[in-house]
């Protein structure tokens, strides 16, 4: 036994120098001591009683080479690959080096056939026999049978040699034999649109997926849910929809619209991002603003507000000043002192002197004040006016050529205002904003309703929902075929997204394709591959004539083309003229009423 161990020493050693020496370090599981003196650092975790000090392995130490050398390895490899699961860290390049420390002849059926094999592909066993060491590994690459063990070498302890000097950790991801990739997904274009034979796969989620297999040499397997879509993943690691399928082993890998959501991090691993797509939302298109106020649209109601403080402002400080000069004999006044003229009476004159200007009327001599104080403040009274009128005449120009709407929705905080409903077909639609405590995201949070897709084409009909798209890249949008030709004129695209995410490919946690597919996408996206198979989707799948209307609404939308000058869009101004005229007519009965009745 003591000669048994002397030779395993050796030949571990050697493993771990020849085959994980660029590693950063590695985990040494034993019941027992090995006797490691290599330059790779070594964290020690000794066996007792069956059990493992967790915290050792997930104290984020960078270990991905895992040497098992225990009476028993296939409970300690077991119980290894369930923790890994569990825990945040992750060990997508782990490799493994399982050596019994004791001689068992049903060891090769026990250990061979667990299902964990299934998601490792760096494995290596040492099995010591009769003045020999078999080393072994399991097949993992094609189409059946993937846990068969395979014979790589033998290492001979008299001389210390190996039978053939084969690779003890060969590459099984590169060429996979045809293995087959199942991948768990459903029909949503752009991404993802399932044919009937891999040539007739579209979309930019599922073509990548579709290369990626061919590349690596796998079998693509569709494995579509499409009763429950995404899905959802419960905290006892079952499921159901597309994530339910990835977290009970159904697939392989998943996708169609999947982004960065934290709660997802916790059961399964993230790939790079392939498209940046920004959630926004269609709703109701505003009406046209009422064509009789179109004279108030030049200024917005604060500068409405502004503009006549500043003039009431003027109008105190001159009445008050002229009232000063009034009663100071002592100055040259354009209006004689008298007792009986009170403040009201300076009010009325100062409100001409200004207001004349900025109606566009000229003063009279005798109305121009010739005191310095009252000079100033009308000087820059009729600068003012002057920047007014000028600044009033472009705004009202500029109203009267483009039109004017009312409760428009445009940006967050107007969606949030508005109060409208929105909803989709899951609430995967607000994953990423559930949790915010912006009382903006909060009230949007609440007014979403996942709804099933027959009754969102009726609220498409009401006019009173708001439905949730997504703004892809070069202006393309992922629509849901609730909104038809028939009513999508009646909507409009919010300027603002909701928030943005990145589209991510989802993997079994701690899955050893991680790192190929992590690579194999930033070459498509390099290649720009990835946005011509969604611009092919889009073009093949989508409705173009929504498209094109949520595109281009401002073109689309009836009444908006360019026509000549109607009654309708001067009836403000002439709204304003009659309203004068009326109020004129009005005055001038009630003067020479009021004269009448003086004479008498």
């Amino acid at each position: 036994m003591l000669l048994l161990n002397f030779y395993t020493n050796i030949l571990v050693n050697f493993i771990i120098d020849h085959y994980h020496g660029d590693r950063r370090c590695l985990f040494i599981f034993t019941d027992d001591d090995l006797d490691y003196g290599g330059a790779v650092p070594a964290v020690r975790i000794k066996m007792t009683a069956g059990k493992i000090d967790y915290d050792l392995i997930f104290n984020y130490n960078g270990c991905q080479s895992v040497v098992v050398y225990v009476a028993d390895p296939v409970e300690v490899f077991v119980e290894f690959e369930h923790q890994i699961r569990h825990h945040l860290e992750r060990f997508n390049r782990r490799r493994f080096l399982i050596v019994p420390r004791t001689l068992d002849e049903d060891f090769d059926k026990r250990f061979f056939a667990l299902k964990e094999l299934n998601f490792v592909s760096d494995l290596l066993v040492v099995l010591p026999r009769e003045e020999v060491f078999e080393l072994k590994t399991h097949i993992y690459v094609g189409v059946s049978d993937n846990n068969q063990p395979v014979l790589l070498d033998r290492w001979f302890p008299e001389n210390q040699s190996f039978a053939s000097g084969s690779d003890l950790y060969p590459d099984k991801l590169t060429n996979q034999f045809g293995r087959a990739l199942r991948m768990a997904t459903f029909t949503y274009e752009p991404y993802s649109v399932i044919g009937e034979s891999m040539e007739d796969h579209h979309g930019s989620e599922l073509v990548s997926a579709v290369e990626f297999a061919l590349k690596y040499n796998m079998t693509p397997v569709p494995v579509v849910n499409d009763k429950d879509y995404w899905g959802e993943i419960f905290p006892n690691w079952s499921g159901n929809g597309l994530l339910g399928n990835l977290a009970q082993d159904n697939a392989d890998i998943g996708f169609s619209a999947l982004y960065t959501w934290e709660i997802c991090y916790h059961y399964l691993d993230l790939s790079k991002p392939l498209v940046r797509t920004g959630i926004t939302c269609l709703v109701p298109a505003p009406k046209l603003a009422a064509r009789w106020l179109t004279p108030l649209f030049s200024y917005s109601p604060q500068l409405w507000i502004c503009v006549v403080i500043v003039f009431v402002a003027g109008i105190a400080v001159l009445s008050f000043i002229l009232l000063c000069y009034n009663r100071n004999k002592t100055m040259t006044l354009k209006y004689p002192p008298q007792r009986k003229r009170t403040y009201p009476y300076f009010v009325r004159i100062a409100a001409k002197i200004i207001m004349k200007p900025v109606l566009q009327q000229s003063l009279a001599p005798q109305e121009i004040p010739v005191e310095v104080s009252s000079k100033l403040v009308m000087g820059l009274m009729l600068v003012l006016s002057l920047v007014l009128t000028s600044t009033y005449s472009s705004g009202l120009a500029s109203i009267m050529t483009l039109p004017r709407y009312e409760n428009a929705i445009d940006t967050v905080e107007d969606f949030a205002g508005s109060g409208l409903d929105w909803g989709a077909t899951q609430d995967a639609w607000i994953t990423s904003i559930q949790n915010a405590e912006e009382p903006t995201y909060v009230t949007i949070v609440s007014k979403f309703h996942p709804t099933p897709e027959e009754d969102l084409r009726e609220f498409s009909k009401t006019g009173k929902w708001a439905f949730s798209i997504e703004r892809l890249p070069f202006e393309n949008y992922a629509i849901g075929d609730y909104i038809g030709e028939d009513v999508i004129g009646s909507f409009h695209l919010m300027q603002q997204d909701l928030y943005w995410e990145q589209c991510v490919i989802m993997l079994r946690k701690n899955s050893v394709l991680l790192p190929i597919l992590d690579l194999f996408i930033l070459k498509i996206f390099e290649a720009g591959l990835i946005s011509q198979w969604q611009n092919k989707a889009v073009d093949l799948y989508m409705n173009a004539h929504v498209q094109r209307v949520v595109k281009y609404y401002q073109h689309h939308v009836q009444g908006h083309e360019v026509v000549k000058l109607k009654w309708s869009h001067v009836q403000g101004p002439f709204a304003i003229l009659a309203i004068g005229y009326c109020a004129s007519l009005v005055v001038f009965v009630l003067e020479v009423t009021m004269q009448r009745e003086k004479i008498k």
